[in-house]
């Protein structure tokens, strides 16, 4: 392993540690808001907590500065697996900070989800933003990208309908919904690095200039959509349970941009097992963390 493979390694981590930790500071704040300030002032009320905006900025600012530095790094494919190294903050975090529990159920489903990471971790699924730009030049790398994009948008909607309309574990199907966002954006980070300096210099081709306009278009509105999403579903479940389901799908779509978004296959078939298992624990893992149905616990 190189230094630059290092380096990406450990800012991965790095920002999955600082966007968990702006996490818990924003879940401590909305369960302090008072309960006539959770309907239309309720987001008013956020703005106004110093501490929510310190857990805001370092969501969105620094941990959004590393994850960009990983992504151009290692690429699109890693990051987001090694980010969710950030659930042992949360699940401690939760329990000393904020005064939630977990249970035995819960610890295991926080482990086998750190193993799954793992694994895809060692799967080899890292792409070069070299290689990216490449293959964004290629001609139905575009019709690839429009369908991976347009489903992740409409596993969004339809999940996040069923949640308003859910009367239990609405916090827990608001956060799966809501990783279908996320996934979203953190694949759209990769190709606006990749093709950033081309289409400001005026080299770019055509087809990266519509790239580029649909990437700068859907990173600030799923983002701004994923984000709102998160804060309401922190007033019906915890973040330790929220928060890792939400890593579902976070971790499963970089499996469909690596095989049918760049239609690459991995370098060895023990690294395909290896992306099966690391699926399949995830995936378990977030039926363990979305078991909890009680409402949400009151700091006090």
């Amino acid at each position: 392993m190189d230094f630059k493979y290092l380096l990406g390694v450990a800012v991965a981590i790095l920002s999955g540690v600082i966007n968990n930790l702006g996490v818990l500071l924003q879940k401590k704040v909305v369960n302090e808001v008072p309960p006539q300030f959770r309907g239309k002032g309720f987001l008013r009320m956020l703005l106004k907590n110093p501490l929510w905006l310190l857990g805001l900025f370092l969501q969105v600012a620094v941990g959004m500065i590393a994850f960009v530095a990983a992504q151009a790094l290692i690429g699109p494919a890693l990051v987001p697996g090694l980010m969710a190294s950030g659930l042992i903050v949360l699940a401690l975090g939760s329990v000393k900070l904020m005064g939630e529990k977990l249970s035995l159920a819960e610890y295991a489903g926080i482990f086998l989800m750190i193993a799954g990471i793992t694994l895809l971790g060692l799967s080899g699924l890292d792409i070069a933003i070299v290689k990216v730009r490449d293959y964004l030049a290629l001609s139905n790398i575009v019709f690839h990208i429009a369908v991976f994009s347009a489903a992740m948008y409409l596993f969004w909607g339809v999940i996040h309908l069923v949640s308003i309309k859910s009367q239990k574990r609405k916090g827990i199907i608001m956060g799966f919904s809501n990783g279908f966002l996320f996934s979203l954006s953190n694949f759209w980070v990769s190709p606006l690095i990749a093709i950033f300096i081309i289409v400001l210099a005026g080299k770019g081709s055509s087809q990266q200039v519509v790239l580029f306009i649909a990437a700068c278009i859907i990173l600030v509105s799923a983002n701004i959509v994923a984000f709102y999403q998160i804060q309401v579903a922190f007033k019906y479940g915890q973040a330790s349970n929220i928060i890792p389901v939400q890593q579902i799908s976070v971790q499963i779509t970089p499996i469909l941009v690596y095989f049918f978004v760049f239609s690459l296959t991995p370098p060895k078939t023990i690294f395909g097992v290896f992306i099966v298992a690391g699926a399949l624990l995830i995936i378990l893992a977030g039926f363990l963390l979305g078991r909890r149905q009680e409402e949400l616990e009151k700091i006090k």
